[in-house]
């Protein structure tokens, strides 16, 4: 999802003062004053309707948080890591053009766009020249290079903003090279820091009181972190997990509720969701074998069983303390003593 505040757009402009105030505090709560950022992005909307409801978002927000809005639109840097990897300098999409450009041709283009990824996947802390080296070429490459692909985002920062811009973006001193967090945002980092807040949500007032921050949590996640970024299998295999489980976990905590709720078809679509990211989440499928058996779809049910044990490998006969085995072993049971 381009920005997860546009969720929040129909809540923030509704008629009761209440419910503008209760989502005004979810929202901050969730995004920090970044979420007011978010709503700045579609000041400039190319549709006026996205633009006059976040303009009305603003003011409400404004109204009922005591936060100072400016309604301008946003400045800076938005980068989607999650799923297709898309970047935005001041509302503007960078395309394959603008990258290629900047280094004379498409495989150059890559390099810069590479460069570019890795500084975003360091953060705040950036990263060494070597280590920036070795994440983009994979192996030593000559200081001309370096410093002329370096050159060329700088450039092409200077292109699509200013001077002033790129100076304060991206920040290269002898050996050291990192992005201004003041300048960028990260759709990964968003994502993170809800799941994070959902957990303890979860923790401090149960899964009821979480539901609403795990629906964020889905929301936000369009696909596997970095996933078509040249050499970021490597680099990016660890962060890339932990957010593809985190998915997988907020699903299947809605996927509880549903199920608590006596929703089985809404659990259904929840267990699915999980198990298109990680076909052999035992949990998971158990629960969907449950909402299944609830529901009287023995053929999914079976279905679905199949698919678990091809995926996971899992020998029924051995591994009786799988959660899926259990629970498809007790619906076994259970029907065989059936009336």
């Amino acid at each position: 999802m381009g920005n997860p505040t546009a969720l929040y757009l129909p809540l923030l402009t509704h008629a009761d003062p209440d419910v503008r105030r209760q989502v005004g505090v979810i929202l901050i709560a969730t995004y920090g004053e970044r979420g007011i950022t978010y709503l700045r992005r579609m000041l400039d909307d190319p549709d006026p309707e996205i633009c006059h409801q976040a303009r009305a978002a603003l003011l409400s927000l404004a109204e009922t948080s005591g936060i100072h809005v400016v309604l301008e639109p946003f400045r800076g840097i938005y980068v989607r890591c999650l799923g297709e990897f898309q970047v935005f300098v001041h509302g503007r999409e960078v395309l394959p053009q603008d990258w290629s450009q900047a280094e004379s041709g498409r495989a150059g283009g890559r390099k810069v766009q590479g460069i570019f990824a890795y500084l975003v996947h360091c953060g705040h802390r950036g990263t060494g020249r070597a280590e920036l080296a070795e994440a983009v070429w994979g192996d030593h490459v000559s200081a001309a290079s370096f410093s002329r692909t370096i050159g060329a985002l700088r450039q092409m920062l200077i292109q699509l903003g200013s001077p002033e811009f790129a100076h304060e973006a991206l920040v290269v001193d002898r050996d050291h090279c990192a992005l201004s967090p003041r300048i960028y945002m990260c759709d990964a980092d968003h994502f993170e820091r809800t799941y994070d807040l959902a957990t303890q949500r979860e923790d401090q007032a149960g899964l009821a009181a979480a539901a609403a921050l795990y629906h964020q949590v889905i929301a936000l996640y369009d696909g596997p972190y970095m996933q078509a970024i040249p050499r970021a299998s490597d680099w990016g295999a660890e962060r890339r997990t932990m957010i593809s489980n985190s998915f997988v976990i907020a699903a299947e905590r809605l996927a509880s509720h549903a199920l608590e709720q006596g929703n089985d078809r809404q659990c259904v679509l929840f267990c699915r969701r999980a198990l298109e990211v990680d076909p052999a989440a035992d949990d998971v499928v158990a629960m969907l074998l449950q909402a299944y058996e609830r529901l009287g779809l023995r053929i999914d049910l079976e279905d679905t069983y199949r698919r678990y044990l091809k995926h996971s490998g899992v020998d029924p006969c051995c591994e009786l303390d799988d959660a899926a085995v259990a629970a498809y072993t007790a619906m076994s049971v259970s029907t065989r003593h059936a009336p």
